[in-house]
């Protein structure tokens, strides 16, 4: 086994004093002229020389990486919300750590419990549930910096960036009322999320007698599916449809097809993700614009300093699934 390649043999590769080749590959290279710590970092690459990551970031007291805590990466908008933090990281020069708590609060208390043993500079947490995810995201807290992103949890005092779900399900059914459609069926999921709760307990407010709300099982085409199928076995006087996951509307859009409804004669859809599948569905889906550029953003700002809520406002985009 040949001898362990240290930072004496990087330094005589590049030419350079030890501690010169000690500041470059400590990210400490102000002062370094920009000729040498190119030699630096080639002799590395030629030597096969890795820094110790743990190390340098005890240097540094910083890792340039971040933690995103999801509830389902499967779901459109959460992989759309992971893509933006990366791309937006990568510009930075950082990383982006991403677990996937499964929407089970159960996982996610172990997940955040185990947060010491990862190597981040904050952490940026989607509550798997509004009531039971408080207390390890509080406790998270004590420790780093937390912000809450697109959802919130009972009793956190971190900061936390989400859409406006009140006004979104307002600029739906607003428009589903200005195409003339007298019976809105909201298709939800059976969670206890804050946006969850927060867009029910907005429709309920403003629902009329011909209005009502159908909780499926979880944000999935499957649970869209069923919708449709529920809805095809009661109609009522539904005539329009407001989803609250880009998934679910795909799956009752493409049930509804085949059951050889018209949308959006028979049926208008609408839904709140904005995601890739409102625009690849046929027709397209009209929905609340994407908020996850914004979500990274606000998050990323108020990491840099900022405090308290950020409550970002709906944007309606008119597709041809609402008529």
């Amino acid at each position: 086994m040949g001898a362990r390649i240290g930072l004496k043999d990087v330094a005589s590769r590049a030419g350079v004093s030890v501690p010169t080749a000690s500041r470059v590959l400590s990210g400490v290279e102000r002062n370094v002229d920009p000729e040498l710590a190119l030699r630096v970092r080639n002799a590395c690459e030629e030597l096969g020389y890795r820094v110790n990551a743990a190390a340098r970031a005890l240097r540094l007291q910083s890792t340039d990486s971040l933690a995103l805590v999801v509830p389902a990466i499967a779901n459109a908008y959460f992989a759309e919300l992971v893509s933006a933090y990366s791309r937006r990281l990568d510009l930075q020069g950082k990383r982006l750590v991403t677990i996937d708590t499964g929407e089970s609060p159960e996982t996610e208390q172990r997940q955040l419990g185990a947060m010491d043993r990862v190597l981040v500079d904050a952490v940026l947490v989607v509550p798997a549930a509004f009531e039971r995810s408080g207390a390890a995201i509080t406790e998270l807290a004590r420790s780093n910096r937390v912000v809450q992103v697109d959802r919130r949890a009972r009793g956190v005092e971190a900061p936390s960036v989400r859409l406006d779900n009140a006004a979104g399900v307002r600029l739906l059914a607003d428009h589903l009322r200005a195409r003339g459609r007298r019976g809105i069926l909201m298709v939800d999921a059976q969670e206890d999320s804050s946006s969850s709760i927060e867009r029910t307990t907005a429709f309920r407010a403003l629902a009329g007698p011909d209005d009502r709300v159908l909780e499926m099982p979880n944000f999935t085409v499957a649970s869209g599916i069923e919708a449709a199928r529920l809805l095809l076995a009661n109609p009522g006087a539904t005539d329009a449809i407001i989803c609250t996951a880009d998934t679910v509307a795909l799956g009752l859009l493409t049930a509804l097809q085949h059951a050889g409804k018209r949308v959006p004669a028979e049926y208008a859809i609408t839904s709140f993700d904005g995601t890739y599948i409102s625009d690849t569905a046929a027709p397209g889906l009209t929905t609340l614009g994407s908020t996850a550029e914004r979500m990274v953003e606000a998050s990323l700002a108020l990491l840099d300093g900022g405090s308290g809520d950020v409550v970002l406002k709906p944007e309606l985009v008119v597709r041809g699934s609402s008529g």
